[in-house]
């Protein structure tokens, strides 16, 4: 019974007791009823992946948004060795203002990519996992900096997983904030873009933001009309 339970864990808590129950009631437990609800699960599953859902959590934010990720925890890594490094003259102002903007950003990314990740793909978060840690065990792989921890590529991780915490639970986000975590990314981008601190590329990095001003606005429209 306990390896029927393990196998049937993917379903819907529902649903889950349910066909655990008709198990019991038939009397039912061996290897016989493990390949039923193991091919049930593969059946739900198969369905899930009909949904756009999944694809944009994993191959639209997970796997693309790794790497530049990856790149930006290094980059606040760097900033803050060179800043300690000038700790003998004293921080320079402008060293200490481009490691915040560099944090902020970071932390930035990495929460609304979280958050989004999270709600949209609650049933398969596990794919976007793996999507999501092959760029990073590629990457600390092949890190070899005497200067640096592994640990500095790895930064995105902590903000990435309170955001897909928060978004699997659908914490609400209201409008107003979301609006200012889009308006405040996009003036600390257009900040470093000025002193060529941001590439094109991480403009891609702000959809995840947006969407979640979007759907926020959304939500609080419905709850309004209700």
């Amino acid at each position: 019974m306990r390896m029927l339970e393990m196998v049937a864990y993917p379903l819907a808590r529902e649903e889950r007791d349910a066909v655990l129950g008709d198990m019991l009631e038939i009397g039912e437990t061996g290897s016989k009823a493990i390949f039923a609800v193991i091919g049930l699960v593969l059946r739900r599953e198969m369905l899930l992946w009909q949904s756009w859902r999944p694809w944009v959590a994993g191959l639209g934010i997970a796997l693309p948004f790794s790497f530049p990720l990856i790149g930006s925890s290094l980059g606040v890594s760097w900033s803050y060795l060179h800043a300690v490094s000038t700790n003998s003259t004293g921080y320079p102002t402008t060293t200490l203002l481009s490691l915040l903007c560099q944090g902020l950003l970071l932390i930035g990314w990495s929460w609304s990519a979280g958050y989004v990740t999270g709600l949209i793909s609650r049933r398969t978060l596990w794919a976007s996992a793996v999507l999501c840690l092959a760029p990073c065990l590629f990457c600390e792989t092949r890190f070899h900096n005497p200067s640096l921890s592994r640990l500095s590529l790895l930064l995105f991780l902590a903000p990435a997983l309170a955001g897909v915490w928060m978004g699997w639970r659908k914490m609400r986000i209201a409008p107003g904030a979301a609006t200012a975590l889009a308006m405040t990314l996009a003036a600390l981008m257009l900040a470093r873009w000025n002193h060529g601190g941001v590439s094109m590329l991480s403009c891609f990095l702000l959809w995840p933001t947006f969407y979640l001003m979007s759907n926020s606005m959304r939500s609080s429209v419905r709850t309004t009309q209700a």
